[in-house]
């Protein structure tokens, strides 16, 4: 489901009445917890800060951020929530990792994001941007592919890790192009741009937050971004779509989640104050300046969306065998 499709839905339909479910009569009571599986300063993080504001604001309580960090996509913080009490003051600011692409890639993963959260809302998106060092003699996706075409076994491509959207990204691009590229993963994005602007590595997907900076430097090259519609940081790079592949989509996506059975008054109250939240001025400016552009959904918008994202990744995982512990 894209994003128009929760435009035209009516995510600021009411939430369900609440003179049935008294916790949610008087919701919050006490401080709700947003844990992020991910250290303090990323994108993940200063989402949840924004919406922690936000919600505190819009519906009153207190919302604070509890950074969770431990390895594996966001799997730790996630299990985290899974377990904790359905009483809407423990929730998830999930992603595309955590809750899509983890179930396929770790196979002893403790949570299965459909079975054990309650969804809530999606928050917003961002595309990735598909670079090439400066050198690379390609000044489109098209003469990209011809390259990778006619000598696969010279070209390789960066990830910020294994199993990871930007990994990812780049194994869908393949398959839908018929090429070839060496996947090398990386602990982080400043290693593998070390690499990538010394010309060791050619190519790399990446937020288009990081990626802007050695764009505008003129190290990189950017050639399309993987969204369906243009960056506002990238105004003049062409979508993959307009690049003439239309069937290659990525976006990498926030989400809010609770633990299941959690009270759907609750849920349905934080859906719709998100709703009003992210079509706001305000919150609106703070999402676009960190290039996400505003979803809002109602928490059954979200399971659907949540279920085709899983069985997306889950094709590509399998395609391209990817397996981690």
């Amino acid at each position: 489901m894209k994003r128009r499709h929760f435009l035209q839905a009516g995510a600021l339909c009411a939430a369900p009445a609440f003179g049935t479910a008294a916790r949610a009569e008087i919701y919050p009571s006490r401080p709700v917890q947003i844990v992020v599986p991910f250290l303090s300063g990323g994108t993940n993080d200063l989402l949840a800060r924004i919406m922690a504001q936000s919600l505190g604001e819009q519906i009153g309580g207190s919302f604070v951020v509890d950074n969770r960090a431990g390895g594996a996509a966001g799997a730790v913080g996630a299990q985290a929530v899974a377990a904790a009490r359905p009483d809407g003051y423990t929730l998830l600011l999930g992603n595309t990792a955590s809750l899509a692409i983890n179930q396929s890639v770790y196979p002893n993963l403790r949570y299965d994001p459909q079975r054990d959260f309650a969804p809530i809302s999606v928050i917003g998106s961002s595309s990735l941007v598909l670079v090439v060092n400066s050198k690379v003699p390609a000044r489109n996706v098209a003469e990209l592919v011809q390259l990778l075409r006619a000598a696969p076994e010279k070209y390789s491509y960066a990830s910020a890790g294994a199993g990871s959207p930007l990994h990812l990204a780049g194994e869908l691009v393949k398959y839908r192009t018929g090429t070839e590229m060496l996947h090398v993963p990386y602990r982080g994005t400043a290693p593998a741009y070390t690499d990538l602007l010394s010309g060791r590595i050619p190519v790399m997907f990446d937020n288009t937050t990081t990626a802007v900076q050695h764009a505008r430097a003129g190290t990189i090259r950017a050639l399309a971004v993987t969204g369906g519609r243009r960056s506002a940081l990238f105004p003049d790079v062409p979508t993959l779509a307009e690049a003439g592949f239309k069937d290659i989509e990525v976006l990498v996506w926030f989400g809010l989640v609770a633990p299941r059975s959690t009270d759907p008054a609750i849920t349905g109250r934080l859906s719709t104050a998100i709703a009003t939240l992210v079509r706001g001025a305000e919150t609106r400016r703070r999402l676009l300046e960190f290039d996400i552009e505003p979803w809002g959904s109602t928490p059954e918008e979200m399971r659907r969306f949540m279920a085709s994202e899983s069985a997306k990744w889950k094709a590509v995982v399998q395609r391209s065998n990817i397996r981690l512990e």
